[in-house]
């Protein structure tokens, strides 16, 4: 048997509340004003109508609210007496029902719907006591009848300020809501600037050298594109893991726990989701010594990478894809990048340093404005392929000098003094900034 939905159980209390009060309303009618009784039963049945209550139902808030002012308004300009039997309760009755049909109407509708609602509503509650007083003999006086049509007008306004009170709060989860979605949309766009156009841009650069070679080299050629192959998958790889990450989908796995874009032949290493953190930075400088035309050489100091916050991981990975992502860019002449690792003293704390360094000049690249133009690289010498160019291609290193900076940290680009280009960060193993984290905020994905 399955478990019921908490809309059944609604529509249930409702069911039970209404035939509830109608066994009480029916056999009141031979004692009280029929008309009041009816009018009663309706605002408490408008009051407590499931729909009204849910955001993805608040198109009925109008209809409803509207329905049960003109049953009342009605009621008030029609009943001409006795105020007899129990017609005093089932006015405080309905005077409760229309109160709290307050709160929805001030919260749910639009504006200006919110506005003409309200307006309806307490005008309605403030005329309900006219009812009884220019009924009762002798008829109340006039002072008496402003004191009590200001009592319901008092309880008017404390339902108004409620339905105001949980309208902001609306309003206040809805901005919340599309601040965490934009944050997570520009954390989809950084992962796909630093992973996912590494590998794109890689693609790109060997398909140029392949272009120049073609004639002169047709072996080399054949071994470029195996390379253009691999590093093609690598891009698909990012871009699945990317999107895994970000939504969650457990179906992007097969029956044998792959991920989407992964493979169980044996090229399938090569294809599983690589870890986004220092711990795949062996993995990281082998695949770009294999697709592009510089050596890497990785100068790790023992211990460096131990124990170390993954937010520090994290962002020194990115940092290292970003410099190699430039150097394919911007630096089509270079023979050699060095990555050096190491733990140093800086600001009176214990940092992770990473540099990195090639040996050709960067020319229009983005580190020489240090804001990310991403302004394409001028051509290299003839018969060598330039850097791919793109139209606005992104903010890479500026962002990263941000994140660094939150976390207590230093990233600095600037022409080496020997030739090159040289990267460098520093990065405080116990971050202070909003950027820091502990091994407990690592991702699942």
């Amino acid at each position: 048997m399955g478990g019921l939905s908490m809309n059944s159980v609604y529509w249930g209390g409702y069911g039970v509340v209404m035939t509830a009060a109608l066994m009480a309303g029916c056999p009141a009618m031979a004692a009280t004003a029929p008309l009041l009784v009816v009018a009663a039963l309706v605002a408490v049945a408008a009051a407590m109508f499931p729909a009204l209550w849910s955001p993805r139902t608040a198109h009925w808030v109008p209809a409803i609210v509207s329905g049960a002012c003109a049953v009342s308004q009605v009621t008030t300009f029609v009943f001409q007496g006795p105020v007899a039997g129990e017609a005093e309760t089932w006015l405080l009755v309905e005077s409760v029902g229309l109160t709290v049909l307050v709160v929805p109407a001030v919260r749910r509708p639009r504006g200006r719907t919110a506005l003409l609602l309200t307006v309806l509503l307490t005008a309605t509650i403030t005329e309900l006591p006219l009812r009884m007083l220019l009924r009762v003999d002798p008829p109340a006086t006039f002072e008496q009848a402003v004191k009590l049509c200001l009592a319901w007008l008092l309880l008017a306004a404390a339902a108004n300020g409620i339905g105001c009170y949980l309208r902001v709060l609306d309003a206040r989860g809805r901005a919340a809501l599309a601040a965490e979605r934009r944050t997570q949309r520009l954390e989809l766009a950084r992962d796909l600037h630093d992973f996912a156009a590494h590998d794109v841009t890689g693609v790109v650069v060997l398909a140029q050298a392949a272009r120049v070679l073609v004639d002169q080299d047709p072996k080399r050629v054949g071994e470029l594109l195996t390379h253009i192959e691999e590093a093609g998958r690598q891009a698909l790889s990012s871009l699945d893991r990317t999107v895994h990450v970000f939504t969650g989908d457990d179906a992007a796995t097969d029956r044998h726990g792959r991920h989407a874009g992964e493979t169980a032949d044996a090229g399938g290493d090569a294809l599983r989701p690589r870890p986004r953190d220092l711990d795949g930075l062996k993995a990281l400088t082998d695949r770009f010594a294999r697709t592009g035309g510089a050596a890497v050489r990785l100068d790790l100091a023992d211990g460096a990478l131990a124990d170390l916050p993954w937010r520090v991981s994290e962002l020194g990975y990115r940092v290292v894809v970003e410099a190699l992502t430039n150097v394919r860019r911007h630096a089509p002449g270079a023979s050699e990048v060095c990555i050096a690792v190491s733990r140093a003293p800086y600001g009176g704390m214990d940092t992770l340093s990473i540099t990195v360094i090639d040996d050709a000049p960067h020319v229009g690249s983005e580190e020489a404005s240090g804001e990310g133009s991403g302004e394409p690289g001028e051509p290299g010498e003839p018969g060598e392929p330039r850097g791919p160019e793109r139209l606005g291609g992104g903010t890479g290193l500026a962002d990263l000098r941000r994140r660094a900076a939150d976390m207590g940290g230093e990233l600095a680009a600037r022409p080496h003094p020997s030739g090159g280009w040289r990267v460098s960060v520093l990065l405080p193993l116990v971050a202070s900034g909003p950027g820091s984290g502990s091994e407990e905020d690592r991702p699942n994905g």
